[in-house]
């Protein structure tokens, strides 16, 4: 996927702003422009199985 300026702005401001957690918000914020609300679900649920957690991506 392709990053453009704004995209860069936006990573640049959460990582300023959010510092350790920036990463996280970055996923998530790609996984949006990526998928929509399914890329998002996607990049959650593969962060909740790293704790152990498996979701069901077709709940609402």
């Amino acid at each position: 996927m392709e990053v453009g300026e704004l995209d860069e702005l936006i990573i640049k401001f959460l990582r300023d702003r959010l510092g350790q957690d920036a990463e996280l918000a970055i996923r998530l914020y790609m996984a949006y422009k990526e998928g929509g609300r399914r890329g998002v679900i996607k990049a959650i649920n593969e962060e909740l199985s790293k704790v152990g957690i498996e979701v069901n991506e077709n709940e609402d």
